[in-house]
């Protein structure tokens, strides 16, 4: 079973007969999420993360979607039910414009995507490694903002894929460019990265534990999700 990268973008408004149907397909607990959030946006992400969750876990256990359930390990990372294919291995993430899932294989899995802001580049002091934060420090000015942001993807798509969240300190390992595109941690050195732009506004990045990742993800649109839900 390859591994798959998907990515949706989020539109800016959806028919009402779609949002009716996904909120249809996701768990009860996700509904009263998605009625609490302020923001439309907010809503949006929540629910259609899980939507192609779903629709992509079908595919792959033969389930139907609203048969799959999940469970979480101490740290939060979800995971199928035992008894649903236990080891058919997912990642979701969701920023800005973007939701990405990674799927397949048999290898621990993580996918991250952030969308990018201005930030202080002193934040990579508290965070990174030293390796990290003088490899930072010397890029070029005009480079600073994407490099920390693939830096900042890498570790989190690592992280997920460890399965122990944010108790693994981000600076306990360091993300090292060994050629144009090429990054690896000599701390986990099992493991396959990816890091990407989406577009001139989001970066992605993936982790697998020692399965090859695909060089692109698969663009799923959102009219693709409504039809396998029909």
């Amino acid at each position: 079973m390859m591994i798959t990268i998907q990515v949706l973008q989020v539109p800016a408004q959806l028919p009402e007969s779609y949002w009716n149907l996904f909120l249809s397909r996701v768990s009860e607990e996700r509904r009263g999420q998605a009625a609490r959030f302020v923001h439309q946006a907010d809503a949006y992400r929540s629910v259609l993360g899980e939507v192609l969750t779903r629709v992509t876990l079908s595919k792959l256990t033969g389930l139907k979607p609203g048969d799959l359930s999940y469970t979480r390990n101490q740290y939060g990372k979800p995971s199928l039910n035992l008894s649903h294919h236990a080891g058919v291995q997912f990642n979701v993430s969701h920023s800005g414009d973007w939701i990405a899932l990674i799927s397949g294989g048999d290898a621990d899995l993580g996918v991250d995507v952030e969308k990018i802001a201005p930030i202080d580049m002193k934040i990579a002091e508290r965070f990174f490694s030293l390796t990290e934060s003088g490899f930072l420090a010397e890029e070029p000015a005009e480079m600073q903002l994407e490099t920390f942001y693939r830096l900042w993807t890498l570790k989190e798509s690592y992280i997920k894929a460890a399965g122990m969240g944010l108790s693994m300190p981000l600076d306990s390992f360091s993300m090292i460019r060994n050629a144009p595109g090429n990054w690896h941690s000599p701390e986990a050195a099992a493991y396959a990265f990816l890091s990407l732009r989406l577009d001139h506004g989001h970066m992605l990045a993936a982790c697998s534990a020692g399965e090859d990742l695909p060089a692109q993800p698969d663009v799923i649109t959102i009219e693709e999700l409504y039809q396998a839900l029909l």
